[in-house]
């Protein structure tokens, strides 16, 4: 019981060295992802389909094809996580940062949850609203805006089309936010198997390449 209690006294101690060596495998920078977000949106205002594909095009050149995935039609798959539900598809997968586009032509609306990971929600086309506790009006985000969601915190929000979402962390240690909706509500096992697929898929690919 001794040895568990110091190990427990430990954690603490660990998890904040090993937290402050995190930056250094970042690759992404929030603010040129909104820079070249913006770009894009200014081409194809009112047509998403356009603007995801010249913004994947933008970050491919930006940040290397061995970082960027190809939008595949087959790799796009449902997210029911917090009470919200929208259709995503990984660009980036690694232990330390992902990056995705995430929304709904429908609108949805749910609680972020709480991570180890600063998420970074720009908006592309329609928009979203933000809510924390003691606010008495939400926050609105519309095209071209950066919504940050700090490590730790959470909000509520309503999302009526699509963002680029980068998370940089722990990301490992929100795949269980992600994964409990099909458990506990939509029984929608194949795309359980999508999103396990598709994340091991790019943290494995970018580990080789030598991204951690």
């Amino acid at each position: 019981m001794r040895v568990i209690a110091y190990l427990l006294a430990l954690l603490p101690a660990l998890y904040y060295s090993i937290d402050t060596i995190l930056p250094r495998f970042f690759i992404f920078d929030p603010v040129r992802l909104q820079q070249l977000s913006q770009s894009s949106i200014a081409k194809f205002p009112d047509n998403a389909t356009l603007l995801m594909e010249d913004l994947q095009a933008s970050l491919s050149a930006e940040y290397g094809e061995k970082h960027i995935n190809a939008l595949r039609r087959d790799a796009w798959f449902f997210n029911n996580a917090g009470g919200a539900m929208g259709s995503m598809i990984i660009l980036h997968a690694s232990v330390t940062e992902y990056l995705i586009l995430f929304g709904t032509p429908l609108g949805t609306e749910g609680h972020s949850g709480v991570h180890l990971a600063h998420d970074y929600f720009t908006i592309l086309h329609g928009q979203q609203s933000v809510f924390y506790p003691g606010d008495i009006e939400p926050t609105v985000y519309k095209p071209g805006s950066q919504n940050h969601l700090p490590k730790g915190r959470a909000v509520q929000y309503i999302l009526n089309g699509w963002a680029l979402e980068l998370a940089q962390g722990w990301i490992p240690s929100m795949l269980p936010f992600g994964f409990l909706d099909t458990f506990t509500s939509t029984l929608d096992f194949q795309n359980l198997w999508s999103t396990v697929y598709w994340t091991t898929h790019g943290i494995i690919g970018q580990l080789l390449v030598g991204k951690f």
